[in-house]
């Protein structure tokens, strides 16, 4: 494209030259006839015919160099992308991640951690509802079959981890089991784990240790739709073994 637009400029400019040079200054002839020189004349109607043809060929090259600076302007190469709201090392730098299996679920550290330690998180029961648990009696058994994703462990004093979760089959299970470095029932040993939308941290689920959350030392979190989730862990003299992972259910046939 830009180059047949050159190509006609250039012949454009060739046809105005070539015109420009047949132009003949009025009263060259009737100089001719009268044998006495009019050069002062002649320059003068010269320019005057000159004037219009240049501004035109001068008009056209700034139309010509416009376009190949468009061109330049819309080269993919330079535009940076958007930002995508998920941390990106600088070059040269490395970031250790975990072991992972060979399906599609990814799990990855995120630094800086969204959620600071100790931050206080709403009541999710203010009424003190005890649950009751649905039973379901089945003709067969499933079987379930569990496939890790990843486990890592974690020494938390007073201090939080932030891990960014591409979930991709569900339901998939984020599990915890907590070591307290005070002996019960000392306090200080706690423990929260939280589920959190990428783009807005909005709080999607959370469990934990003490407080709140009760003194069972292993705890579990399900999801069940796919996407991308930041999982933090804000932990005070704690030892934790984070595990996650998918569930299949097989009923024989």
């Amino acid at each position: 494209m830009d180059d047949a637009v050159r190509a006609v400029t250039m012949e454009n400019v060739k046809r105005l030259w070539s015109s420009m040079r047949r132009i003949s200054p009025p009263g060259r002839q009737a100089d001719k006839m009268m044998h006495v020189p009019r050069r002062g004349a002649d320059n003068c109607s010269a320019m005057r015919a000159r004037t219009p043809v240049l501004l035109l060929i001068a008009l056209l090259l700034a139309t010509c160099s416009g376009c190949i600076a468009l061109e330049k302007d819309g080269d993919p190469g330079t535009v940076e992308l958007p930002w995508s709201g998920v941390y990106q090392p600088p070059r040269g730098e490395t970031t250790s991640t975990p072991s992972t299996t060979g399906n599609l679920n990814a799990v990855i550290p995120v630094d800086p951690v969204p959620v600071q330690p100790g931050e206080h998180l709403p009541d999710p029961n203010t009424a003190n509802v005890t649950p009751i648990p649905l039973t379901r009696i089945d003709a067969k058994k499933p079987v379930v079959e569990t496939t890790k994703v990843f486990e890592n462990n974690y020494t938390l004093y007073h201090s939080a981890r932030g891990l960014q979760v591409d979930v991709v089959d569900v339901p998939f299970i984020i599990t915890f089991s907590v070591t307290p470095k005070h002996p019960e029932p000392d306090s200080h040993s706690r423990l929260v784990v939280t589920v959190r939308d990428p783009e807005t941290l909005k709080l999607i689920a959370d469990e934990g240790y003490h407080g709140i959350y009760g003194s069972d030392p292993e705890k579990s979190i399900t999801l069940y739709q796919a996407g991308r989730y930041i999982v933090t862990l804000d932990g005070r003299f704690v030892d934790v073994t984070l595990t996650m992972g998918t569930e299949k259910l097989n009923v024989p046939g």
